[in-house]
């Protein structure tokens, strides 16, 4: 930001430089923020003050509140300025941070989220913390105002009470993050007994989980699909179904533009916070593609298509990276750019169109948020659909929907928060590699390779993952997400990329997965966010349980093994396996380690290694077998005449160019098929 820039604003912070969106969007406030770093945590101790430290993100609406409330409030600024050393940071940025202070805000107040407020002594632990605080007593909480101005006191007149108390909360909550319990034997039952945990607490008349406020849980969902597959029960399948039907068809999802709303504010999926995240929509496309796969029902590829074309059409920067998040609010109101009037559909698509249009998706006069419409669809829309006569009712519907939605891009839209996580763009990748294989569709594999191409090319520096990217400029340090997401997104399109060159996406996960080993494990088989020895950090972060997001030692478990079995390579198995053991009682006597226990399903299972080789007219039909069909565990390559450098190809050559399609199932390879009649047989067998 230039000086002319700084000038036009009666107040410019120590965030005016910074490129994260959010941070930049206070950085006129008049409180006087810092980022995180030396100069802020060097003057919190210099002047002897407690540090308010405030984390969140873009697109969070109660973030947006409490700004406008509190953090715009010249009183409220003044009390901060004179008492405290003001922090602000974007979460998205420092997960690290993000997850050392929410662990202490949970323990200490029995719940977390976003707008985080935490108060550190300035040696930077926790003495006081919550979430949002309202700008009058409100809410059972005190107003921000009176807080700040009681917590100040105390600090000043009671300083050695406030340390020894954040000496103690450090003490306790440090001791329990840090330990893992005694081991336990890794078994099947631990991932039979996690699915039934999950059946606990399935909402049988809504579906999904759990009462309101409620959200997607991909990774729950597809491990409930993957207990059906082993198991053959179908109430495993029907809980699973029933949740991704209720929110495709739900208000959670954009019936206009495509992709998932973060979370429903309600039980019934209607009114969801709208702010739209890459995280979520890169996880759940591959649980409706095993949906798909599983059932054959084209009611699962709607939300595949869609989602995947507003990623590309709306958070795809021109250089193929992804951008992060949506915003919930646009001219100041949550969900504003999202929702219509009745009359406006009917001043749109005319009288006749809109009255189908408004059965199908219930429109109404009275609407059913805050008197306008959130769009959705129930059993009675797909009734409408089942009984129709007209051949081209879905067609019409769809051009209904184009034309609100270029009505749509009329309005203000909400902010796009346009940095790019390498984390979030390793989901993402998965998500239209899971798209490519059951689609067809070369714009998703087209999208996955530029994604991948430009992670290599700008996020690898000198040997290392970046974790953040914006307009040029990149942050420090390195983070476990980023490694453990980008690697499953690198594994997936070396399944998914047939070209002769695709080897070398393994070449870069096994240099990425030996560098995260180096630099996030210890030797007890701790996985850990950051690497050891962060001095602006009070404790090495680690965190086996799932989140927002999966937990990413979890998932680099599950690289690991299968990096192994792509190259032999016995040090990543190991590896693999120590980390297993590591949190093996957690497992045992822990719910909420999905990723986890999906991670150890694919260690004790069967190993299905598909190497097919052929040009690429006479083996679409062995790969299109594969990829349609749910073999969750399953690895595939693929490549015209088996030269390739990978032991996986060794001794499966073909000089003609006719397909051949090898099974092998723990190690044991039968008879090469020929063509994709002998495949379907031997796949039957597994």
């Amino acid at each position: 930001m230039s000086l002319a820039d700084k000038t036009e604003h009666k107040y410019t912070n120590h965030l005016a430089d910074e490129n994260s969106p959010y941070l930049l969007a206070h950085a006129h406030n008049p409180v006087d923020w810092y980022p995180w770093g030396d100069d802020a945590l060097a003057k919190a101790k210099a002047e002897d003050k407690p540090i308010f430290l405030s984390i969140g993100y873009a697109a969070c609406h109660w973030c947006h509140v409490m700004e406008r409330e509190s953090f715009e409030s010249e009183d409220v600024a003044a009390i901060l300025n004179e008492h405290f050393v003001s922090i602000k940071v974007d979460r998205e940025q420092r997960p690290d941070i993000d997850q050392i202070y929410m662990s202490f805000t949970t323990a200490m107040t029995g719940s977390g989220g976003w707008p985080m407020s935490v108060f550190l002594t300035p040696d930077l632990k926790p003495f006081f913390a919550g979430t949002y605080f309202p700008a009058v007593d409100n809410y059972g909480k005190p107003s921000f105002r009176r807080l700040i101005t009681e917590i100040s006191k105390a600090y000043r007149e009671d300083k050695n009470q406030v340390v020894a108390s954040a000496q103690n909360i450090f003490g306790q909550v440090t001791q329990r993050l840090q330990t893992s319990g005694p081991g336990a034997v890794l078994t099947e039952t631990m991932v039979t007994g996690a699915a039934r945990g999950l059946m606990a607490n399935i909402d049988n008349q809504y579906g999904g989980f759990g009462n309101a406020p409620k959200f997607p849980h991909a990774p729950e969902l597809s491990l409930l699909l993957r207990q059906y597959g082993a198991t053959g029960d179908s109430s495993f399948l029907e809980a699973s179904l029933g949740g991704l039907r209720a929110m495709a068809n739900g208000g959670i999802y954009d019936h206009l533009g495509g992709g998932f709303a973060r979370y429903s504010t309600d039980r019934a999926w209607l009114v969801p916070h709208f702010e739209k995240m890459l995280y979520d929509n890169g996880l759940l496309v591959p649980v409706y593609a095993e949906a798909w796969q599983i059932t054959g029902d084209e009611f699962y590829l709607r939300p595949i298509r869609e989602t995947l074309d507003w990623i590309i059409r709306e958070m795809t920067a021109p250089n193929g990276g992804f951008y992060s998040a949506v915003d919930a609010d646009s001219e100041g109101e949550e969900g504003k750019f999202y929702v219509w009037s009745e009359q406006e559909i009917v001043s749109i698509l005319g009288a006749e169109d809109a009255a189908v249009f408004n059965r199908f998706y219930n429109v109404t006069r009275q609407g059913n948020f805050e008197g306008h419409n959130i769009l959705n669809m129930t059993d009675a829309s797909e009734k409408m659909l089942r009984e129709t006569t007209d051949d081209d009712f879905e067609e019409k519907l769809s051009e209904m929907r184009r034309k609100l939605y270029d009505e749509r891009l009329k309005r203000i839209p909400p902010l796009t928060d346009d940095k790019i996580l390498t984390s979030w763009n390793g989901l993402a990748l998965t998500a239209f590699c899971k798209g490519y294989q059951i689609t067809g569709d070369q714009r998703y594999l087209d999208a996955a390779g530029r994604n991948a191409d430009f992670v290599l090319e700008e996020m690898f520096r000198d040997d290392r993952l970046t974790h953040s990217y914006r307009e040029g400029r990149h942050s420090t340090g390195e983070f476990l997400e980023d490694y453990a997401y980008y690697i499953r997104g690198l594994l997936d399109l070396f399944e998914t990329d047939q070209s002769r060159d695709s080897h070398r996406w393994i070449e870069l996960a096994q240099e990425l997965a030996s560098n995260a080993v180096e630099l996030f494990m210890d030797d007890a088989g701790v996985f850990y966010l950051r690497p050891d020895g962060q001095d602006d950090l009070i404790v090495r972060p680690r965190d086996e349980f799932d989140g927002s997001i999966p937990a990413p030692g979890s998932i680099m478990i599950e690289n690991l093994f299968k990096l192994n079995r792509i190259t032999g390579d016995k040090s990543f198995v190991t590896a693999g396996e120590k980390a297993l053991h590591a949190i093996s009682g957690r497992l045992a006597s822990s719910s909420g380690l999905t990723s986890a226990v999906m991670a150890l399903d694919y260690y004790l299972s069967d190993k299905i290694e598909i190497v097919i080789v052929g040009n690429q007219q006479h083996r679409q039909d062995m790969v299109a077998e594969i990829y349609g069909r749910f073999l969750p565990n399953r690895l595939v390559a693929v490549h015209d005449n088996g030269d390739s450098p990978l032991p996986l190809f060794e001794g499966r050559t073909t000089d003609d160019g006719e397909a051949r399609a090898y099974l092998c199932r723990n190690s044991v390879c039968g008879l090469p098929a020929l063509n994709v009649e002998e495949l379907r047989e031997q796949l039957k067998g597994i």
